[in-house]
């Protein structure tokens, strides 16, 4: 999850994959609750959530948007299939995904 004001990122937090599989990952509510608590202690908010595709594009999959909870946050997918990693960024409302214009610092 990354953390910040506005919506520029400042902080990861990394969390646990409940599945402990390489090809599926999940949250558990708990640690998610516990990480936005520490969010706002910090006079940040939730702006973006990020993961892998070790095989695919960085485009969101339909597990992906059907897991999307956080209609606020931005979703960044780093796809690892090529030799140069690329990035995608999106907002997911319901079952559609946008792509979202993002900028690296």
């Amino acid at each position: 999850m990354l953390s910040g004001r506005g919506n520029s990122a400042q902080t990861i937090w990394r969390m646990e994959n409940v599945l402990k599989r390489p090809d599926a990952f999940a949250m558990s509510t708990r640690q998610i609750q516990k990480v936005l608590n520490k969010m706002a202690m910090r006079g940040e908010n939730l702006v973006g959530i990020y993961h892998s595709h070790p095989t695919a594009p960085p485009v969101p999959s339909t597990e992906d948007i059907a897991y999307a909870h956080y209609t606020e946050a931005a979703y960044l997918i780093v796809s690892l299939s090529s030799p140069q990693p690329a990035l995608g960024c999106y907002r997911i409302w319901g079952a559609r995904a946008f792509p979202r214009p993002f900028r690296l610092e």
